[in-house]
């Protein structure tokens, strides 16, 4: 199957998962969805969300591929949920609620970021979103994609080592184990340290009012 431009370099994951075999809707068609359901234009839902018509036209058209920044102010302007964009979501929190993800069952998501996994992803509004993503390795001069969106954010190495970028700081080598919490309104990155991609588990805190642009914004 030939791909286009913005899926040249997409990340394999170790479990097989890639931007040819997405589970779920693909976000470009939810996204389009949403506008005809509500009769918004191009411009309205860049208006409500911050990200340009033009990406949201690329992303539409499956000419690219958001990074989780974007579906982060996607679903704040939108007013749904994070998981509702990648074909997840099913119940919202309330009291008592209860949803368990089996092993290799999460709702997955491909962009040069690496491979996401979104656990819990059958579960709206809620607080936390936590996601285990399989991280590449930059090839030579390939320059490590950054995200930066206001949250609080939490990183567990489950395998491999990752390089972590993060401004104002020197990257830094975790491993297997190793884990950070940071301020991710900082422009951050991950790389894995071999040839074979590290597996990374993240758990974020939104904040309101994520309106941060980023080199990984179009990926």
């Amino acid at each position: 199957m030939a791909r286009n431009n913005g899926e040249r370099d997409m990340p394999i994951a170790t479990d097989g998962r890639t931007a040819d075999r997405p589970v779920g809707m693909p976000v470009g068609e939810i996204l389009s969805r949403i506008r005809f359901e509500n009769r918004w234009t191009l411009a309205e839902v860049s208006r409500r969300t911050g990200v340009s018509i033009s990406s949201l036209s690329k992303i539409e058209n499956n000419q690219s591929t958001p990074a989780y920044s974007v579906l982060v102010r996607l679903a704040e302007g939108l007013g749904i949920d994070f998981a509702d964009l990648i074909g997840g979501s099913t119940q919202k929190f309330a009291s008592a609620a209860r949803v368990i993800t089996r092993a290799g069952e999460g709702t997955t998501y491909v962009n040069r970021m690496g491979a996401y996994e979104a656990l819990a992803s059958g579960l709206a509004a809620k607080s936390m979103q936590p996601m285990v993503i399989d991280i590449p390795r930059r090839a030579g001069g390939q320059k490590t994609v950054r995200s930066a969106h206001k949250a609080e954010e939490f990183v567990y190495v489950l395998s491999g080592e990752v390089i972590f970028f993060m401004e104002p700081y020197a990257p830094i080598v975790l491993r297997t184990g190793d884990s950070v919490y940071f301020d991710s309104a900082s422009e951050h990155g991950f790389s894995s340290n071999s040839e074979l991609p590290a597996r990374i588990l993240s758990v974020c805190l939104e904040r309101p009012g994520t309106t941060i642009r980023s080199s990984e914004d179009i990926s």
